[in-house]
């Protein structure tokens, strides 16, 4: 290495004086350091460019006998041992320049007051050795000899950036990590370089480290000051988001406080238009839209019903002002694509809110009404938020609370909230205290239970609630054993028993119920005070719900309470007293038939995804199917015994003949089109062609991890591409539904 810079050494030495000068130069020309600091920065630079320069005449005139050669050998030489200490002062004026701006020093250190006179020593010794021959010497063909003092010249250079930077290191807390390093470099690089000199006779070693010190010293310069300026961008740009977050927080509050004194005004629905612009924002972040744009929609949403003429006084936003004309206008791509969305934040609201519209209804609506009244996207993202929030996507609501105390003066003056009965067993305690108002008068008091299916689990009582609800009274059953059957097939009482009455010091009698079902058929095991029986009820259908209510005549219901009995009813467990009813009566072909009565209640046998494979089945809704998604559920999936919900159960697409399908799950992804053909004609069509039944195909094909499934069923087109995304390789496909008959089932 040595010997490639000593044959180099010349253009090694231009090559870094050019670097110097040009580093001057622009520090000159930066607007990022102090005034100070730039002269001084620039100083070095220059101190070093000399050093190296006139260090380089030294070796060019060496030898050289000429008047020219005497004076510039002479001159040069006498440069380099001045600029030597120069620098260190220099380096000494920088670091004092730093301990006054990070540092906040006022005092300067002693220490570098004695680096600084030191090294003015060092410059003076250096005039000094130019006419005694201290440091060097010239003989008669004018070449350069160290002098007997030739050491003394490396004190200054040695000692002083030593003491310098045992000033850097107690005051290192003050530097940032760059100018730290700058630092160390700038004093242990040409210390190293120096005692190498000793050994290497002949090489500029340290002149040049001293020169690449300086260079190392701008970059690091540099990146200080950028890393700052970013650090004060950064901090601008948190100002200006907070600014934006207070002036967002002010706009809304203003937005807030308008909107309630014209809700006030117009006797709306308090909280309608915050509730519906937070829909709004939500559904525009499910069609990606970036921060700004939703917070545009939910301020439109927001002040919306301000109305056209209002709005149009807010001039820097003309978009609220183009949203309102349009909003609840019928679905068309020419309509701004603001007012289709909030549209459908709107009526969802509403439709919600409403206590008279069932959600599964609303949900219904929207899925009829995509591409009609509403944009098909954000009427799909609407059934979405629907699902999450009530999970009727694929399940009814599970009602169980209940009031602690109710007062029946007339029957069923007061009725409990419904509680819906399921497979699992559920219990229900209360006390009673008979009401009368003369203590000597008996009177007919009797706690009993009523028997209903209605979309909000609660009974109904004019006409209009018990046709928006859908209502069906299946009986009343008295805790004395008495019953009526209005809309059950059967009910029977069964297993009547007596107990023995208690001495009891009050007038407070205890009541227990528990009540599960199986299908079609419902048990109920009721307790008063005196008798013990069961009730057996045969439903018009499986696919209804059924709830139980609490009620009663003269008579305080109090301390009602509810528990689960932890036990499923199984198979066989209920007596039947009426036989299924029975859709599947058809022929059977390739796949055993299957009658889905609840939502996923069953699934046909797996069939495993060939490369290319046709389904063929004869579907028909049952009589009480009355939503868009009463049809077939085409699911793929993988389990390890090949069962929907078995070991190891991954589930990959489940797609609905009205159209639907379940998003991208983490073991793959879904890209489903969706059409209706020219023979749909309308919803109900559609539901009537089900109902009376048709023959149905699906298309499978597979393409390594790709799967796709082609169908048409009475006017909507499916093409649905999922992309398995875990590797596996068996890959089953399933048929389901909801309130569905599937028959004849054939797979070729």
């Amino acid at each position: 290495m040595f010997s490639f810079i000593r044959n180099h050494q010349m253009n090694i030495m231009l090559s870094l004086c050019a670097i110097c000068a040009i580093m001057a130069v622009m520090l000159l020309l930066t607007k990022f350091l102090s005034k100070k600091r730039k002269w001084i920065l620039t100083g070095m630079e220059i101190i070093a460019t000399l050093l190296l320069f006139f260090d380089r005449l030294a070796y060019i005139y060496a030898g050289n006998t000429t008047s020219m050669g005497y004076i510039m050998v002479r001159v040069a030489n006498f440069i380099v041992f001045f600029m030597t200490s120069a620098i260190v002062l220099c380096f000494n004026f920088y670091l004092i320049d730093l301990l006054r701006n990070e540092g906040k020093l006022t005092d300067i250190p002693k220490r570098l007051v004695f680096t600084g006179f030191a090294s003015s020593v060092g410059m003076l010794m250096a005039i000094i050795s130019a006419f005694t021959g201290l440091y060097y010497y010239f003989d008669s063909q004018n070449l350069y000899h160290r002098g007997t003092g030739f050491l003394i010249c490396y004190i200054i250079p040695v000692v002083c950036p030593v003491v310098q930077y045992t000033v850097a290191v107690k005051y290192r807390k003050c530097f940032s990590k760059f100018i730290y390093t700058a630092l160390s470099l700038y004093v242990f690089f040409p210390i190293a370089m120096g005692i190498i000199q000793i050994f290497t006779y002949g090489i500029s070693i340290v002149n040049m480290a001293m020169v690449l010190v300086s260079i190392s010293l701008y970059f690091l310069n540099y990146l200080d000051v950028n890393n700052e300026i970013s650090k004060a961008h950064n901090i601008e740009i948190q100002a200006y988001k907070a600014e934006q977050r207070r002036m967002k927080n002010i706009f809304s509050q203003a937005a807030k406080a308008f909107t309630t004194v014209m809700e006030e005004y117009k006797h709306a629905e308090k909280g309608s238009a915050e509730r519906s612009a937070k829909i709004a924002k939500e559904l525009a972040k499910m069609a990606g839209k970036d921060e700004d744009e939703c917070d545009k929609i939910y301020f439109a949403a927001f002040i919306c019903d301000a109305g056209e003429k209002a709005l149009s006084y807010i001039k820097d936003y003309p978009f609220l002002r183009e949203t309102t004309l349009y909003i609840g206008k019928p679905y068309s791509d020419s309509i701004p694509e603001y007012a289709r969305i909030i549209t459908v934040a709107k009526d969802y609201d509403r439709m919600l809110n409403d206590p008279s519209i069932p959600n599964f209804y609303l949900r219904d609506y929207f899925i009829r009404e995509a591409g009609n009244q509403y944009d098909p996207l954000y009427a799909k993202f609407a059934v979405r938020i629907l699902d999450k929030e009530t999970n009727l996507g694929l399940f009814g609501n599970n009602l169980h609370k209940l009031e602690t105390e109710l007062i029946c003066n007339n029957y069923r003056e007061s009725i409990s909230s419904g509680v819906e009965i399921t497979q699992n067993m559920v219990n229900i305690s209360f006390d009673c205290v008979p009401l009368s108002k003369d203590e000597n008068e008996k009177i007919f008091s009797i706690p009993s239970i009523i028997l209903f299916d209605s979309s909000d689990g609660m009974v109904q009582k004019t006409q209009e609630e018990v046709d928006s609800h859908k209502y069906l009274e299946y009986g009343e059953i008295w805790f004395d054993s008495h019953i009526i059957s209005t809309g059950a097939r059967t009910m029977e009482i069964r297993n009547l028993q007596d107990i023995e009455a208690e001495d009891k010091s009050d007038a407070t009698d205890s009541y227990k119920i528990s009540f599960g079902r199986f299908e079609d058929h419902l048990i109920l095991k009721m307790q008063n005070p005196h008798k013990i029986f069961e009730v057996i009820v045969a439903l018009p259908s499986a696919s209804r719900a059924a709830y139980i209510a609490i009620t009663g005549e003269n008579i305080c219901i109090r301390n009602l309470k509810i528990q689960a009995a932890n036990h499923v009813v199984e198979k066989n467990e209920i007596p039947r007293i009426n036989e299924k009813i029975n859709y599947i009566n058809r022929i059977e072909s390739d796949v055993p038939n299957i009658q889905i009565e609840k939502p996923l209640a069953g699934f046909t046998e797996p069939i495993e995804v060939k490369n290319s494979m046709k389904l063929f089945f004869h579907t028909q809704s049952l009589p009480d199917a009355n939503l868009v998604w009463h049809c077939p559920y085409i699911i793929i999936y993988h389990s390890d015994d090949k069962k929907v919900y078995g070991n190891n159960y991954r589930q990959y697409a489940m797609i609905k003949f009205d159209g639907e399908d379940n998003e991208s799950t983490e073991f793959s992804e879904n890209k489903i089109y969706v059409k209706k053909t020219e023979s749909f004609k309308n919803w109900e069509e559609w539901e009537a062609q089900n109902k009376v039944g048709y023959e149905s195909q699906i298309d499978f094909s597979r393409a390594g991890n790709e799967i796709t499934l082609i169908t048409q069923n009475k006017g909507i087109f499916i093409h649905n591409t999922t992309k398995i995304l875990d590797g596996t390789k068996e890959i089953y496909v399933a048929l389901s539904g909801d309130q569905v008959a599937l028959t004849d089932i054939r797979v070729r």
